[in-house]
Parts: structure tokens; C-alpha cells; sequence
């Protein structure tokens, strides 16, 4: 059977390569420049914190006030849920929205059956009524409360009951006491659009809290930075609680209490960063060893350099890691893309729909008239521990097509993305430590001015990258670009133009001649 030639002649329609040509040359690969990746806000002196009315976090949840209010003015259906992350003191913000009613609310972090009701009517905490804050774990773990509680909601209509915990103790609470569908339920909003005023108001109300020192405007304006950081999203903060609590903490102690500068604030975050970066330190010191293959230059068929985000165990540190990805193909199949990591049981199931995606575009492009002659295998190589995510789907199938065609593909270029199976390239999460791990590699065997990364180009406004980085990438020494299809992201890569059948010297052509050759077994060793 010859294979490809038959299909050449065949109408437009049978061939998507062709069909999708004129929209693919639409949009092409995009090189951001320093300008591109500054923040979205202006600086202003006025800024500093001192200048600022506090306002609380409590004072922001607009939905949670809203909700807290109608329990308050409710006569009956006494209880109310509040979903909050592990970010926020979940007890603390319940008791302050409840202050910003006019009313006041206490605390029960633990106790017993005895405590709460009582041996007798009228001798436990809740049996005079009034307002409590109490976490969903609390009663999760004492499932002989709930009976007692509702008989107790049902006689003591001035008891208001606050249950706050994660989404997933909230769904678990609501299984275990039916009565709880009547509730009312709201969210505790972390995510804010990007306002420098806002976050000095924040800081003002921690100064008024004695928690931390007053801010100066520059260094409210980093704040706001690792705000957009934390959030992955230069449009939005996400304001950690905890977390922002710590870091202007340790940014006044290094102040010794006067008002905390640009540097104060930096060295907290850098201090924050040291004491958990052991292991991204150590994987460093292997690549310097030369214990792990990766390479920064040069050119090679059928390998790619992934980027990756690690978390560590305990710290929820992230840290971006790069990864080599090969793929090799073989004759006879019917166009299968083996997942070695899927066979090996180390994938999950989000990478393993990827991985059958890749599949699904390959035959779009290459097998929708005749069953392709050859399969390919992919893995990430060094990799001894389970993956997950879609984030390299983009990255394998630029392997996988540089294998088919036997297109050496460049190496001081790492890749990250999403793909459909049409081919157009998605956001993935992460992007900021990815470059900056591919980054730190890159820098590691010297910068050679062509090194850089390929992202989707719907995650620019992701991009709050450490200043390193933005120096590098204004003097021209490290490049990002964003792509919005994979054939664009091809076409930077081998450096060919993506192409048809009839186009000489193109991708398609290539691979199209590859598989003839792996179909005739024209050559022994056509891999």
C-alpha cells in the first residue's frame, strides 16, 4: 500500500491541514518585550500605608456581610456556613463580620458534649443563646452533636450558629445533618482586582492591629506585586492572609520598627523563600553535577525540554523544574502515541486524557483518510515520581511530530501549554516559576542569548516574573514568546514553516515522507 501519495490528491475537505491554513498564518509566534510584563498600575507616592484609612479583610467580603446580616434578622434558620481556604483564619474573620453587623459573636474551637448543652436544660454554652463561630471539624467529629443542636435550634430561636471550614468540610457537614440544606451558605473572597490604595488599606489596619509596621509607597507597591504573584494574574491580588500577615511581620522586624522600605519588604520575601527552598537548591546542585541530562543549546530529533512546577511535602513550596521529553517512533500501529508513564502507572488522569488528545490531533491531521503506518512512545525522562496535568501536552506533541518527521528541534527553547485536539494551544497554571526554573538552568550553563521559553499566549497577564528574569529578558538575553497554535510553536522550534503536502522543505511534507519511508521500509532503521 503506498500510503501518503494517494491522499495528495485528494479535495481540500479530506485534508484539515489545508483547510485550517488560512486561520492558522493569522496569528503568529509573539516575542514579549520588558514593557510588556510591568505591573498594570501606576506608582504614586501616595501609596503609603499612612495615608491610608484601614480597612479590614472582614470589611471586603461584601457577600459574607450580606449573608451574615440576613442570619442576624432571620427569626428562624439559625445557622449559616462560611466556605473559607486554609489561608484565612477562618474563626477570627467570622467573629469581626459579625462585629461589623453591631453584634457580638464568641468562639468555640473545641469542646465537649457536656460543654456545649449541658447534662441538664439550660447549663451548656449554647443553651442561652447568642452568636457562635464554631469550625465544621468540630462537629465532623462528634456526629452525636447534630441531633442535640437541632433540637436545641428548634426551642432557642436568638442561637446563631456560624459553621466555617473548607468546601469539602462544609459538603461533608451537609451529608451528615440532612437539616443543614436550609442553611445559609457563602464564600470567603480572596481575590480582589489589582489596587495598590486597597492592599495600604489593609497594611494600615494590621498597623492599627499592632501586627506590623507602617509601609512607605514603594514598598506597598511590591506588596501589591506579590499580590498579583500569589493570584498568577497581574489583573488580580489574592490576598493569603496568613501569609501576608508573616511577610509584613518579618519585613517591620527587619525594619526595627520604623516604616518598612522596598528593601525591608524584599528581604522578608527573600528570607520566606531561603528557608524553603532546600529542595529546589538541591536540583540545582544536579544539574551542575551533571546528574541530570538536560541540555540549554543545540539541536535535537524527537526531544523537548518540558517545564514543570514541583510542590514539596509540608511547606507547599513551588518551584519550577524543567524536564527532558523524547519520543521515538516505531512500525506498525495504527498511529497510537504510547504514554510510557501511563504504562508505568506514574501518570494521573488528567495527563492521561493529554496524552490521548496529542492522539487525537495527529490522526486529525495525519489519519482521518488512511490508518497512520507508525506509532510513537513518549516519556519524561528522570522523572521517578507520579505526574500530573495537561501542562505538557503542547511539549509532547511537538516531540511526538519531530519524531514522526525526524525534525531536530531546538534545545535552548523550553515549552509549556495546553492543546486541543484542533491544535490551538490553552492556559496552564504555573507559568512564573516554570520560566523562572527553566531560567535558573539556563543561567546555571551561561546564557547565550537565544535561550528563552514558548507559553500560550493566554497567559500573559500571568506573567510576574522575578527581576532577574526582567533584566534578562530587557537586555535581550532570554526571550519569552506566546503562541496560540501548536503549528506556530512547531514553526519556531525546528524552524520550518508548518506547511502542506504540496509545500517543499515543509513540516507536513516531512513527516509525510517519514511515514512513507517507515511504510515501505525503505530504510532498516527508519527510527
Amino acid at each position: 500500500m503506498i500510503w501518503p501519495k494517494n491522499i495528495v490528491n485528494l479535495p481540500g475537505s479530506t485534508r484539515p491541514w489545508l483547510n485550517n491554513q488560512k486561520k492558522r498564518t493569522e496569528t503568529v509566534v509573539t516575542e514579549l518585550n520588558a514593557e510588556v510584563l510591568k505591573p498594570l498600575f501606576e506608582f504614586k507616592q501616595s501609596y503609603a500605608s499612612k495615608d491610608c484609612s484601614p480597612r479590614s479583610l472582614a470589611s471586603l467580603q461584601l457577600r459574607a456581610l450580606s449573608a451574615v446580616k440576613t442570619l442576624l434578622s432571620r427569626k428562624f434558620g439559625s445557622v449559616l456556613t462560611l466556605t473559607v481556604s486554609d489561608d484565612v483564619d477562618a474563626q477570627n474573620l467570622g467573629c469581626e463580620l459579625v462585629s461589623l453587623c453591631g453584634k457580638k459573636a464568641r468562639m468555640i474551637t473545641s469542646a465537649s458534649k457536656k460543654e456545649l448543652f449541658g447534662k441538664k436544660d439550660g447549663e451548656g454554652l449554647l443553651a442561652h443563646g447568642g452568636i457562635f463561630v464554631i469550625p465544621c471539624v468540630l462537629f465532623l467529629e462528634h456526629p452525636k452533636f447534630f441531633s442535640k443542636c437541632a433540637a436545641l435550634l428548634r426551642l432557642t430561636h436568638d442561637l446563631k450558629m456560624i459553621f466555617c471550614g473548607s468546601a469539602q468540610d462544609c459538603a461533608d457537614l451537609m451529608l451528615l445533618w440532612p437539616e443543614f440544606e436550609n442553611a445559609l451558605h457563602t464564600d470567603i473572597v480572596l481575590e480582589f482586582p489589582t489596587d495598590p490604595r486597597l492592599c495600604a488599606a489593609l497594611i494600615a489596619h494590621w498597623n492599627v492591629r499592632g501586627i506590623c509596621s507602617n509601609f512607605s509607597a514603594e514598598a506597598v507597591a511590591l506588596f501589591t506585586v506579590f499580590c498579583n504573584r500569589l493570584a498568577s494574574d497581574r489583573r488580580w491580588m489574592y490576598l493569603s492572609e496568613r501569609k501576608l500577615k508573616a511577610l509584613c511581620e518579618d519585613a517591620s522586624s527587619h525594619s526595627h520598627g520604623s516604616e518598612v522600605g522596598s528593601k525591608d519588604f524584599l528581604y522578608a520575601v527573600a528570607a520566606h523563600d531561603f528557608r524553603q527552598n532546600y529542595v529546589a537548591s538541591a536540583q540545582i546542585r544536579d544539574h551542575r553535577e551533571g546528574q541530570i541530562l538536560l541540555r540549554t543549546f543545540g539541536k535535537c530529533p524527537g526531544q523537548i525540554n518540558a517545564l514543570s512546577v514541583v510542590e514539596t511535602s509540608g511547606t507547599c513550596y513551588e518551584y519550577g523544574e524543567p524536564v527532558r521529553v523524547t519520543a521515538c517512533i516505531r512500525a506498525g500501529g495504527d498511529g497510537e502515541v504510547i504514554d510510557i508513564e501511563r504504562k508505568a502507572e506514574l501518570a494521573g488522569q488528567i495527563h492521561a486524557k493529554a496524552m490521548m488528545i496529542i492522539n487525537g490531533f495527529i490522526m486529525r491531521e495525519f489519519g482521518a483518510v488512511l490508518p497512520m503506518p507508525a506509532s510513537a512512545s513518549l516519556v519524561f525522562e528522570q522523572s521517578y515520581s507520579e505526574i500530573d496535568g495537561d501542562s505538557a501536552s503542547l511539549t509532547g506533541l511537538c516531540a511526538v511530530l519531530s519524531a514522526y518527521g525526524d525534525l531536530p528541534l531546538r534545545q535552548d527553547l523550553a515549552v509549556t501549554g495546553a492543546v486541543d485536539q484542533f491544535g490551538n494551544v490553552q492556559p496552564v497554571g504555573g507559568v512564573n516559576q516554570k520560566i523562572e526554573g527553566f531560567f535558573r538552568i539556563c543561567s546555571l550553563h551561561g546564557l547565550t542569548g537565544t535561550q528563552g521559553v514558548i507559553i500560550p499566549r493566554s497567559c500573559v497577564y500571568s506573567l510576574v516574573l522575578r527581576p532577574a528574569v526582567l533584566k534578562a529578558v530587557a537586555a535581550g538575553r532570554f526571550h519569552i514568546y506566546t503562541v496560540t497554535h501548536v503549528t506556530h510553536a512547531l514553526e519556531l522550534l525546528p524552524g520550518i514553516p508548518w506547511g502542506d503536502p504540496e509545500t517543499e522543505g515543509s513540516i507536513v511534507q516531512k513527516v509525510l515522507d517519514r511515514l512513507e519511508i517507515v511504510n515501505s521500509r525503505g530504510d532498516e532503521r527508519p527510527w
